[in-house]
Formats: structure tokens, C-alpha cells, sequence
């Protein structure tokens, strides 16, 4: 995270660690898995992208297009799973965009 002052790559770092903490509470219990509509899940990744780009924008620091373009894709997989078909399970798909998220944040130093 180069060229970044301490509060941005703070931020960036708990938004990585809350998108993380949406699929480890998954994990840990299979009852929490099974008690959650499925269109929480992504819109949990959505809201924690797109509240972490929105409070980033706020305060002038550069917000890379994967955050708000991931954001978007979560947000879009809770509308369809929330509006369309409610029994259309989106947690691979919402993993997927948070991994991709979290790579190229680390390996391209933004998110």
C-alpha cells in the first residue's frame, strides 16, 4: 500500500477483514448458514464495499473501480436472490467477487 498514509490502508484493512469475517461466520456455524436469507450474504460484501468506498471518497483518498465495481456485483446478487429468485443461493459468487477484491487490493496496492 505505497503512497498511502496510515488511516487509508487502516481502512482499506478492516474493510478486507469484514468482508473476511461475512465468511468465516458462515464457516464457523452451519446453523447461522442455514438460518440467513440467502440474499444477506451479499448484500453484507455490498454494503461493506460500497460504505468503505463512499467514507474513502469522502474524506479525497483514490477509490479503485474494483471496489465500487464489486460492490455493484454484491448488490446486484442480493437484488436477484432478494427480488427474483429467493431460492437462488449467491455465497460462491459473493466469495468469488470478494476474493478478486482482496487480490488485487494486495497485489495492486488499492481497493
Amino acid at each position: 500500500m505505497a503512497g498511502k498514509s496510515g488511516a487509508e490502508a487502516r481502512i482499506e484493512r478492516l474493510t478486507w477483514g469484514l468482508l473476511v469475517l461475512i465468511f468465516a461466520v458462515l464457516y464457523v456455524s452451519d446453523s447461522i448458514a442455514a438460518a440467513i436469507p440467502n440474499w444477506l450474504v451479499p448484500l453484507a460484501g455490498a454494503i461493506t464495499l460500497l460504505s468503505s468506498g463512499v467514507y474513502q471518497n469522502a474524506r479525497r483518498w483514490r477509490v479503485s473501480p474494483v471496489t465500487w465495481i464489486g460492490g455493484m456485483l454484491l448488490l446486484l446478487f442480493a437484488a436477484i436472490a432478494f427480488y427474483v429468485n429467493p431460492n437462488r443461493e449467491f455465497i460462491v459468487e459473493s466469495l468469488i467477487v470478494t476474493m478478486v477484491v482482496i487480490l488485487i487490493g494486495t497485489f495492486a496496492g488499492e481497493t
